[in-house]
């Protein structure tokens, strides 16, 4: 892209370049030093002060490079965006020609400009009486609350002969009391008395709790 629109691009182009000379110059100063290093009398102290000042000045030949990438890149944006200005007024111009040519789409209705469409139920434009919807309506299944949870006097364990019952699955200990899954689901429970049948594990222990 070129920098008609907008002034520096020279500047650019020159800060690049001296920055790649940098570049060029310090990695010539470090390998003058790893040269020196390894041929001088003196050793480090002629190779390190070499090697450094090319380290300090390729780094700041990169950096120049860096910057003026940057610089380029916000030229371009800058030319970019004083084009699409320049070229705003024509393409609004040419935009309000072509929407002036579109056909209206919005021709009034037959009842001055009015051009309802009845919901049904909702009433006629005859002033006829709404037809209610109520027929329409789907009768709802009633309301049914969860059940209560049975009282210990409404539980009647079976104690019946336990060999006639479903085999124990496993054992464990439910309120000081000895107790046994049975294979169906039910609890066997021991008690004084003997042992006890309930239904399910809420009811051993609602049942074992009004005891």
């Amino acid at each position: 892209m070129s920098d008609d629109s907008t002034s520096g691009g020279g500047i650019v182009k020159l800060v690049a370049a001296l920055g790649w000379v940098a570049v060029i110059g310090g990695l010539g100063l470090i390998g003058y030093g790893v040269y020196a290093l390894l041929q001088s009398d003196f050793g480090m102290a002629a190779g390190a002060p070499l090697m450094a000042g090319g380290a300090t000045t390729a780094a700041l030949g990169l950096l120049a490079v860096v910057n003026a990438t940057m610089a380029r890149a916000m030229i371009d944006t800058a030319n970019n965006t004083a084009r699409l200005l320049e070229r705003a007024p024509g393409v609004a111009a040419t935009a309000a020609a072509v929407a002036s040519d579109m056909p209206d789409f919005t021709a009034p209705g037959p009842q001055g400009g009015e051009d309802r469409q009845q919901m049904p139920g909702l009433g006629t434009p005859d002033g006829d009486t709404p037809q209610r919807m109520d027929d329409d309506v789907p009768d709802l299944p009633p309301y049914q609350t969860a059940p209560a949870t049975p009282t210990p006097a409404e539980i009647v364990p079976d104690m019946s002969d336990p060999r006639l019952w479903p085999l124990a699955m496993d054992e464990f200990d439910l309120d000081g009391h000895l107790a046994m899954t049975l294979e169906d689901g039910s609890i066997a429970v021991e008690t004084p008395e003997g042992w006890a049948r309930l239904p399910n594990l809420d009811d051993a222990r609602t049942w074992l709790a009004g005891r």
